[in-house]
Formats: C-alpha cells, sequence, structure tokens
C-alpha cells in the first residue's frame, strides 16, 4: 500500500556507512547481472517460461506482466534465502535477515506501483492530484490577497504589482479553483463507478470522505490492489491447468501466489504502522492542545477582569475548540475502527499465507495447486470485505469543517 513511511538513515560511523553503500551498491550490481543473466537464458529457455496472455487481466497488469512477474520472482528468491541467513552479523559486506528483508520489502513496494493502477487506480491518483492542486490554489490565493493589501493603485515601477494587476490575478485564481473543482467532482463520480466496479460499494459522499482523510486515500489503494491481484491469482488459476507436467513451473506458480499473499500483507501492516506511530500521536497531541485552550477559555470567560465583550469572545473560543476535541475524537474513532478492519484481514491472510507456504515448500501436485489457488481467491473476496470500515457520514456542516480542518491539520 499507495507508501508508506520513509524511513531516514543516520550513519553514526564512517566504517557503518561505508558497508552500506558497499552493500547496497554490491546488492545493485547483483540484481543488475541476475537480471542481465535472466534475459539471455530466455533466450534459451522460451518453453519453460510461463508465459500469461493478457487476455481478462487489467490493461495495466497486462501491459506490465515481464515486470511485475519478475519483481515477484525476484522476492521469491530472496525469501528463500531469508531461511539461511542469521538474524544479525557483525561482519561487514554479510547480509542477515535484516537486511535481506530490507530488500523484500523494497521488491514488494516494487510490484506495489504496478497492483495500484488500473482504471480504479488511475481515478484515484486523478482524485488526490487535483485536491492537492485545489490545496496549492488556494495558498496561492491567500498570498495574492495579502499581497493586494499593501499594493499601490498605480506605480512606475515595472517590478512591483499593483492592485488592479493582482485584481485580475485574484479573479483567474479564482476561476481556476471553480474549473478545478467541477473537474474533482467528475473525478468522484468516475472513482465511485469505477469502485462499485470491483465490488466496493460506495456512494459519492463516502467517497470524498475517504479521499478527504489521512488514511483514506491507502484504504481505497488497498482496495484496489486487492482486486488487482485477484486478477493475477485468477490468471494463475487458469494457467495452473494447462502447465500440468512441469514440476518447475508449478512451483513458480505456487511461490507467485505466496508472494501476493506478502504483498496483500505488507501493504496492511505499513498502513498499520502509520496510524499508530504518525497520525494517532498527532491527533492525541491535537486534543490535548485544545483541551487546554478549551480550559483556558472557559476559565477567561468566567473572569471579570475581562469586559463583557471579551467574556463573550472567550465563551465561544471555548465552545470553538469543544468541537474541535470531538471532531478529532470522531476522527480517532475512525481510524480505530480502519485499523481493526486491516488487523481481521491480516489474520485472515496470514492463515492463508502459511497455506501458501506450506504447499509452495512441498508443491506435491498441480492438482493441489489448482484447489490452493481456487480457495485463496474465496479467501481474498472474504478479507477485501474486511478491510473497509463502516464510513458514517456527518450531519453537521459545522462537524464535517472541523473534521477537514484536522484532516489538513494531519497531513502537513
Amino acid at each position: 500500500m499507495k507508501k508508506l513511511i520513509a524511513t531516514t538513515l543516520i550513519f553514526l560511523q564512517a566504517s557503518c556507512a561505508s558497508a552500506t553503500v558497499w552493500d547496497d551498491f554490491s546488492g545493485y550490481v547483483s540484481n543488475a547481472w541476475n537480471d542481465f543473466t535472466g534475459y539471455v537464458m530466455s533466450w534459451f529457455n522460451d518453453d519453460e517460461k510461463p508465459v500469461i496472455p493478457g487476455d481478462n487481466l487489467p490493461g495495466n497488469i497486462a501491459g506490465n506482466w515481464d515486470r511485475l512477474s519478475g519483481t515477484l520472482n525476484d522476492a521469491l528468491t530472496l525469501r528463500d534465502k531469508q531461511e539461511t541467513l542469521p538474524d544479525s552479523t557483525w561482519m561487514p559486506f554479510t547480509e542477515d535477515k535484516a537486511s535481506n528483508g530490507k530488500k523484500i520489502n523494497e521488491l514488494l513496494d516494487r510490484a506495489l506501483v504496478i497492483l495500484s493502477g488500473g482504471n480504479a487506480g488511475n481515478a484515484r491518483a486523478d482524485a488526490v492530484r487535483l485536491r492537492a492542486r485545489i490545496s496549492q490554489l488556494r495558498t496561492e490565493l491567500d498570498e495574492l490577497r495579502n499581497n493586494r493589501i499593501t499594493a499601490p493603485e498605480s506605480t512606475y515601477m515595472l517590478w512591483r504589482k499593483t492592485k488592479p494587476k493582482i485584481d485580475a490575478e485574484i479573479a483567474e485564481k479564482e476561476r481556476e479553483i471553480s474549473r478545478t473543482e467541477a473537474e474533482m467532482s467528475s473525478i468522484n463520480s468516475r472513482l465511485t463507478e469505477e469502485l462499485r466496479g470491483i465490488g466496493l460499494e460506495l456512494t459519492e459522499a463516502q467517497t470524498d470522505i475517504l479521499l478527504n482523510s489521512v488514511t483514506g486515500e491507502d484504504i481505497l489503494q488497498n482496495t484496489i490492489i486487492f482486486d488487482n491481484v485477484r486478477s493475477v491469482v485468477s490468471k494463475l488459476e487458469e494457467r495452473s491447468q494447462k502447465d500440468t507436467n512441469t514440476l518447475e513451473i508449478t512451483k513458480r506458480y505456487t511461490g507467485m501466489y505466496l508472494v501476493l499473499n506478502d504483498i496483500l500483507i505488507h501493504t496492511q501492516e505499513e498502513l498499520i504502522r502509520k496510524m499508530d506511530n504518525d497520525y494517532k500521536p498527532r491527533l492525541s497531541e491535537l486534543i490535548k492542545d485544545a483541551e487546554a485552550l478549551r480550559k483556558q477559555a472557559l476559565r477567561r470567560s468566567n473572569d471579570k477582569a475581562y469586559t463583557s465583550s471579551q467574556r463573550k469572545s472567550f465563551a465561544l473560543n471555548a465552545k470553538s475548540n469543544a468541537t474541535t476535541i470531538e471532531a478529532a475524537r470522531l476522527y480517532g474513532e475512525l481510524i480505530e475502527s480502519q485499523k481493526s478492519s486491516l488487523m481481521k484481514s491480516i489474520r485472515a491472510l496470514m492463515l492463508n499465507r502459511d497455506l501458501a507456504e506450506n504447499t509452495y515448500k512441498t508443491v506435491r501436485s498441480s492438482g493441489e495447486l489448482r484447489g490452493l489457488i481456487h480457495s485463496g481467491l474465496n479467501a481474498f473476496d472474504a478479507v477485501n470485505r474486511l478491510s473497509m470500515p463502516e464510513l458514517k457520514i456527518f450531519e453537521s456542516g459545522t462537524m464535517r469543517a472541523e473534521f477537514d480542518e484536522i484532516n489538513r491539520r494531519l497531513k502537513r
């Protein structure tokens, strides 16, 4: 999942830095060599390469099948290697489970880029892009209005903007915001229809709420990835019925299915980490600050040292902060609901992954593979339904506005 938390590496010692750089460089050279030798060997092994035609696959998956399957197989190779590596090592240039696991996660993220595409994925990306554009335009509009305050009516200085010129820019910026908002509304409708097409029944209002929450983009991406993975697994099931005599190909199909399970678990675990380590602490801090301001305003609203007008303003501030706290707690409930749904789906996926891993290691027969994949398709459908929490529509316009403001502050 659409990704996720960027990690800053701090090099405390020059020797550690050198080892890390060399490890990354040697890994790059190794991967490049494997890609090259694999490409050359494919000239002589076309009959053993599982080719999956593009019919019944989303266009983005069919068009990127070689990249996707190559990435899945690379992740599978590293996954096999993981079992023989030590948990940790002090020796330079030596891999351990942590360093190898990092490479696996990088490959899973690379596969996610492909699996998050398609019609629904493209609509989601367009919606995210337009929202960012609207936010940028509003910031620029606010800056123009501030500049207008000190701008002269006319000037001989060519580099200075006059009030009439700024007024013209403000009018154009407002028109651009209106056009972009209209396009955003159209994209919302398109995205809602695309999501319904993959089995996610949302209203346009619910789609809007998801897109306007810090976790919503990732939740939608999860759903899109699930659907694309299901399409790939359906194709693997179809191919497994045809390629029944080659043990290596059967093992490869089983391994790809195993890695696809890993991808679904990985993307949801990343979102849970983001919720726990980023959004929830920031939301708690926001509630703490608002509560302190509310109490302060409430005390001063009853303090006779202030005028009646000032006390009234303090009372309004206390009420406003109470609304912020209520909206923030509602936001926290939404995040908890999403986390609970994700944890349920992860538990179900892990059970499915255990079976896939056991089958991969044994690969008794292609018949078992077909049964595994077919049952996996049913499991994916059930798990995908678990992944979407109940969405509440805000009845109060004030509460929705406060929700949007909290979301803006969390996204900063």
